[in-house]
């Protein structure tokens, strides 16, 4: 899953110019069985975190915030096979990913997802769990905490998970810089909890009418927060 994600992140790199760079990077993809391979060593590896412990999380911060209540609308991007939610009848999911496991997932990219018109059609969260790492371009991982607002009512929550390390270890980021990255996207921390490997964030839509109208329209570019030679590049530019 490492060496896909490196590849990825390669290949979305606007300094890949070289066509034959190019060629040999997809073909390394392809070798490591191409991106449906990786989706199942994801979903294999991920039964404790992504369709288990982080949904488990959601869902207790939804039952104590009383979260769309009687019946809750999500948005599950990266969704794989669909099954992260699928154990709780009370809430209605709708579940997108570039390469469907499942009949139920419809095939997506979020930024192609059609924006709801109607207010009905919204959703109360919008789940970003374990989808920014995967992203390799940095400009569309701080795309996605704006581009999340558009499917949201207002006081719509954003619920974003990433492996600790992208904090913890970065070079270029950690929870402050985060936070205030998330503040400036017009997003108000409501819980943050960090277990042994994932870090989890609940995000409101933050202004009076709860349509993130405090972004503040800053750039935020790549700056390092943290030396040292074995940190990761991992970065959210805006």
């Amino acid at each position: 899953i490492r060496r896909f994600h490196a590849i990825e992140k390669q290949l979305a790199s606007p300094a890949l110019t070289d066509p034959e760079e190019r060629k040999k990077l997809e073909r390394e993809r392809e070798q490591l069985g191409g991106l449906e391979t990786y989706q199942a060593a994801s979903q294999h590896g991920g039964d404790k975190t992504r369709g288990g412990e982080s949904s488990k999380w959601l869902v207790k911060q939804i039952k104590d915030l009383k979260i769309g209540l009687p019946k809750l609308r999500l948005l599950d991007v990266g969704a794989i096979a669909g099954t992260a939610y699928a154990g709780y009848p009370w809430i209605s999911t709708t579940s997108i990913d570039l390469n469907p496991l499942s009949d139920s997932v419809l095939r997506y990219n979020f930024f192609d997802f059609p924006v709801p018109t109607q207010e009905e059609e919204k959703y109360d969260i919008v789940a970003l769990s374990l989808v920014m790492n995967y992203e390799g371009s940095l400009v569309n991982r701080g795309h996605m905490l704006l581009h999340a607002h558009d499917y949201l009512l207002p006081h719509g929550y954003l619920y974003l998970v990433l492996p600790l390390p992208c904090l913890t270890n970065s070079r270029y980021l950690s929870h402050a810089r985060l936070t205030s990255i998330l503040t400036s996207t017009g997003w108000t921390v409501e819980r943050q909890h960090d277990s042994a490997k994932l870090t989890y964030w609940l995000l409101r839509r933050s202004g009076e009418r709860g349509e993130g109208e405090d972004r503040d329209g800053k750039e935020w570019k790549r700056e390092v927060v943290r030396k040292g030679a074995q940190r990761n590049n991992f970065c959210v530019l805006v």
